[in-house]
This record gives structure tokens, sequence and C-alpha cells, in this order.
């Protein structure tokens, strides 16, 4: 994970003593957002590839007909997050690099994408 950066969303969950300990040891400086080196805007989910991109993804591959059971949810789940190819994510990684200079030409403030 060298080349890995995490982004940290703040959720209270994230913010425990352990998971800030786990996420030094995994990725060192290398961490975005709260209590990283580097800031992240704050309520920014049109820089959050989780956000403009996973969450939609994963419910249109899941909700394209209704699922029967729970049983059936999860692998739904499971299945689309298989499916997120290299080539998704290097799109999606131009897409934040994108957003990221259109952030920063705005001065920090709403940008349209």
């Amino acid at each position: 994970l060298r080349h890995v950066w995490f982004q940290h969303d703040g959720a209270p969950a994230h913010k425990t003593s352990s998971v800030k300990q786990d996420l030094v040891e995994e990725f060192g400086e290398q961490i975005i957002g709260y209590g990283g080196l580097q800031e992240w805007p704050p309520r920014s989910p049109d820089l959050t590839p989780m956000d403009f991109f996973l969450w939609g993804y994963l419910k249109q591959q899941m909700y394209a007909t209704p699922p029967p059971t729970l049983q059936d949810l999860q692998r739904r789940i499971t299945d689309a997050c298989a499916y997120v190819t290299p080539v998704m994510l290097h799109r999606v990684q131009r897409e934040v690099q994108a957003r990221v200079q259109m952030c920063i030409g705005a001065d920090g403030e709403k940008f349209i994408h």
C-alpha cells in the first residue's frame, strides 16, 4: 500500500483511537482528511469517490430488479463489488483529479462539475 492514500471522511465510527491507530499503522502519513496531514473539505461528496461513484454504481447493479431475499441482496453486493474493474477505477481517479482542480479553481467554494 505504498502508493495508496486513505481518504478519511470523519464519520464518528472512524474517529476512535483504535481505528486511528490502525490507519496510521497501515497508511502512515498518507491519510487525507480527519487526523491526517492533508486537509480535505468537509461535506464534500463531489470529491469523494464512494459518494460520486460507488454508491450509485452499487445501487444500480443491486436494484435493477428487486432482490427477493436478503441473501440475494448480499450476493448482488458482493458480485457488484467484484465487477469493479481497474479501467473503472482509473476513470474514477481521473475524475477525482479533475474535481480537485475545479475545487482549487473555485477557492474551495462550491463548484459545478
